[in-house]
């Protein structure tokens, strides 16, 4: 018969065997998990081209791109229509995931959550022209701004001035609208002064995709009258 000493033995052994391949299961599984995780991938937002701060996002400016999940930084979307049409506050290079912190909020949104492009300063342009007051002149689009000045032949002179600016914001409601830029220092002082002098003003509204700067002629009472043969 075995004495007790034996048994103790035995169930010492039988123990520390059970112990071993307890530790030995449980280092398995953390390398595996390990290997798991090393490999593991998500699908995020990205950048597909360099996006510039205060940019509306536009569908063909982002794509969804496989990411090591160990490189995904917090918060990073993972569907474009989470993203397409929202503003970005800084600059976005291409190929980095787009996360939420981005992201200034819809389209639409007050000028508070704004920030100018570096070298530009934001500037609330008030006016009353018909497109603005109706309401047809949204965030994201490019306008031009034309205006009628003291000058001329018969003391008015109409001319297209700053051009190609896109609105980040409509302030106000009703009849009482502001437009809201980002523009250089320079361009700046022409909007206050346009603004300051008395000059009537209106926003003529571009295609999106036309970025173009036109070159136009200033039109007083003399340039229509040998445009048009108006009798004078």
């Amino acid at each position: 018969m075995i004495d007790l000493r034996s048994r103790a033995l035995i169930g010492g052994g039988l123990l520390l065997a059970f112990l071993t391949g307890l530790l030995l299961y449980g280092t398995l599984t953390a390398d595996a998990t390990t290997r798991t995780s090393a490999g593991e991938r998500r699908d995020v937002v990205v950048a597909r081209v360099p996006i510039a701060p205060n940019t509306v996002v536009a569908p063909d400016q982002v794509e969804r791109r496989s990411y090591p999940a160990e490189l995904v930084p917090a918060g990073a979307l993972v569907e474009a229509q989470l993203v397409v049409g929202q503003r970005v506050t800084a600059a976005v290079p291409q190929g980095v995931p787009i996360v939420r912190g981005f992201l200034a909020g819809a389209a639409g949104q007050s000028a508070g959550a704004l920030a100018p492009a570096p070298g530009q300063v934001l500037v609330t342009f008030p006016t009353n022209d018909a497109l603005t007051a109706s309401g047809l002149v949204q965030v994201g689009d490019r306008v031009d701004v034309l205006a009628t000045v003291a000058g001329g032949a018969d003391g008015r002179t109409t001319q297209k001035t700053v051009q190609n600016i896109e609105v980040l914001a409509v302030a106000g409601r009703d009849q009482t609208r502001a437009l809201v830029f980002s523009v250089d220092h320079q361009t700046a002082l022409v909007l206050k002064y346009l603004r300051d002098s008395g000059a009537v003003i209106d926003i003529a509204l571009r295609a999106r995709a036309d970025t173009d700067a036109v070159r136009t002629q200033a039109v007083d009472l003399i340039y229509l009258t040998q445009s048009f043969g108006i009798r004078r």
